[in-house]
């Protein structure tokens, strides 16, 4: 798996791209409070092709990816 620089931008949105090899799987940690607001690519993550969602923890969406490239975002969750 490769991901290409994690960022935010002023607008407090964490965004990460991902590609994963060919016959792979991978594990992905989104930072949020709410999984409902990840998006992939634009549409809801639980949607997106070859995305699964496994489960919360802490303050992340854990989520299983196939082999392709991804592009997630979400708001970053406040320190509250």
């Amino acid at each position: 798996m490769r991901c290409r620089d994690p960022c935010c931008s002023a607008a407090a949105r964490f965004s990460l791209a991902v590609e994963v090899p060919a016959s792979s799987t991978a594990t992905v940690y989104v930072p949020t409070q709410d999984p409902s607001l990840v998006r992939e690519s634009g549409q809801p993550a639980e949607q997106a092709q070859g995305v699964r969602f496994l489960r919360r923890e802490g303050r992340a969406a854990v989520y299983r990816i196939d082999s392709g490239q991804y592009e997630f975002q979400a708001p970053w969750p406040s320190s509250k």
